[in-house]
């Protein structure tokens, strides 16, 4: 949702009261011109009127841009996370190719090329295709 500074670009103190999302002017509110209360609406990016400026416009709080030094820090955390994942992706497929090498073996030494397997209380099955050992989650009944 958009911020708004605190004055109107007349320099008028305002007050938002309702917003009406979808209307042609959602954002309700009333501005104090002098001694006087006006009801007014906004458009979303703040315009009381469509045909050009007004007075009682709303002027919008543009975010500030990150700092050189925010965005080298923001650039050395993303790219030090990065290098981590990386990491442990090519240990975790390293593990992978040892265990499924250990598996087939098992697999050879018993002459056996499937096995239903319970681990942590659901079941796996395993199956063997030449030098490839695969496997997924199976509902026993």
């Amino acid at each position: 949702m958009t911020q708004w500074q605190d004055k109107t670009r007349g320099g008028h103190q305002y007050r938002i009261t309702t917003r009406n999302a979808g209307a042609r002017y959602p954002i309700i509110g009333e501005v104090i011109d002098l001694v006087t209360t006006i009801p007014v609406s906004w458009t979303d990016n703040g315009r009381q009127a469509s045909d050009g400026e007004s007075p009682y416009d709303l002027i919008p709080i543009e975010p500030e841009a990150p700092s050189p030094a925010k965005v080298r820090v923001d650039l050395a955390l993303a790219a030090h996370s990065l290098r981590a994942a990386v990491e442990n992706m090519r240990y975790a497929e390293a593990q992978e190719d040892k265990t499924s090498e250990a598996l087939l073996d098992a697999f050879v030494a018993s002459g056996k090329t499937e096995v239903v397997v319970k681990i942590n209380g659901e079941h796996y099955y395993f199956w063997t295709r030449e030098t490839r050992v695969f496997f997924r989650k199976i509902e026993v009944l």
